[in-house]
Formats: C-alpha cells, structure tokens, sequence
C-alpha cells in the first residue's frame, strides 16, 4: 500500500498517480473540500477512480460527557506542553526558523521575512493561514502545535465531536480519519468507547471488520500485481524436453 503524508503542490500530482492513502492536517471544511476535488480531479489521466484512494485528516480529539466539561480538560493538556518544547516544535514545523528573535506575545512573522526550506511547506501554510484566521500570537500558538501538530482540534461530546465527523465525511472533505490521541492508550479507549458506538448508530462505521488486511479494512481496491503477470506471459518450459 502507497501511503502519502502531505498536502502541497509539489505532492498533488505524485498522489494522484500513485497514493492510496493520504494522511492530511486540514483546519477548515472548505479546505478539505478543495484539497479532495484537487487530487481526485487528476485521477482521469492515470485511468483511475476515486475509491482508489482515501484522504484522511488528522483529528486530535478531547472527550468529555458534557459539552461544558471539555473545555477545561483540553486546556488541562495544553496546559502541560512546555514553553521552550513548544517554541522549538513551532520553529521546526515553521521551516527551521529561530523564533526566539520575535516577541512571544506578538504575531507570527509574515511568510516573506521567512527563508525558503525543503521541509514541510504544507504544514508551514497551515501554521501561518491558522495564526492569522484566528489572530494568534507565538505564545497562543505553540500549544495548538505542541499538542496536535497542526492537525484539527475536536473537543466536545461524543455527539459533537461525531457530528462533526459526519459532516466531513458527507460533505466530501474526508473518506475516513487519522486519529492522534492526546495521550496513550487512554484517549484512544475513550474514542473506542465513546465515539464509535456513536458512529455506529447513525450507519458511519463498521460493527465488524472487512478482511484480514489493513487493505482491505480501508476499502481500498487491490491492484494487480505486474510481477504475477509477467510471469504469466512468459512461455512454460516443457519437462523432459531436448
């Protein structure tokens, strides 16, 4: 199986050729959207489908039983990203660039005043298109990276947070989700437990699993295997013959 992490240009046209699974880190629907249309829309020219392919953006979730209980736990965990890890974590995914000659409570600096790098451009767009939608500063950043790496930030009850999933998933932004538990294996039994029988009620996720294979429990299509046919194609030796 082809897995792809990324979403710039530059990763677009190799994903459409060759991906099978994209893992993604969008913020808005309209986002998701666009990205999905872009890469499928390229599938005609490699005589492929767009089942051939499931796009999943991360989700960093925090789960409560009440709507108003989950705030503060969310902040409790951003809570325990640490000033200098955060900064550091915000300077790689930004390109490399020392943070520390700008003001912690000031904005990002723009785009321009930041070199050009071969790391992660995609993910350097979401951190600056993120601080400016929502006016953050260094300091408000770093814990939103410090926590789930750029991915979307679903906080609420597992009827909310499955809400919003659905919405995705409906709305063609998503084929399915890339969940980045806050911790480990508590957050990921909380999802197990709480959220998934949610998404199984209203017809959204499976009560019991496909096959056998990653493969097919994705409900990504087999290809053939080029190495299988050739060998088809090759003419059989005869036994005992001279």
């Amino acid at each position: 199986m082809v897995v792809q992490a990324g979403a710039s240009e530059a990763g677009k046209e190799p994903a459409a050729r060759t991906a099978e699974v994209i893992f993604v880190a969008h913020q808005a629907l309209e986002e998701a959207q666009a990205f999905c249309r872009d890469v499928k829309g390229r599938f005609a020219k490699y005589g492929r489908q767009p089942e051939h392919l499931k796009i999943m953006p991360g989700i960093f979730q925090v789960i409560r039983r009440t709507q108003e209980e989950a705030p503060e736990k969310f902040d409790t965990l951003q809570a325990l990203v640490h000033p200098t890890v955060g900064l550091s974590l915000l300077s790689n995914m930004s390109g490399g660039v020392d943070l520390s000659q700008y003001r912690v409570d000031g904005p990002l600096p723009e785009l321009p005043e930041l070199p050009e790098t071969n790391g992660g451009k995609s993910r350097k767009r979401l951190l600056f298109d993120l601080a400016r939608r929502e006016n953050l500063t260094i300091r408000d950043l770093y814990p939103r990276i410090g926590g789930a790496r750029g991915h979307q930030q679903v906080v609420g009850t597992p009827q909310s947070i499955a809400d919003q999933l659905q919405q995705w998933f409906e709305e063609e932004g998503a084929d399915g989700f890339n969940i980045k538990s806050p911790w480990l294996p508590g957050a990921l039994i909380e999802f197990a437990e709480l959220v998934v029988p949610e998404l199984q009620r209203r017809g959204l996720f499976r009560t019991e699993y496909e096959g056998r294979t990653l493969r097919d429990n994705l409900g990504v299509s087999r290809p053939q295997n080029r190495y299988t046919q050739q060998a088809a194609k090759q003419p059989q030796s005869v036994a005992g013959a001279r």
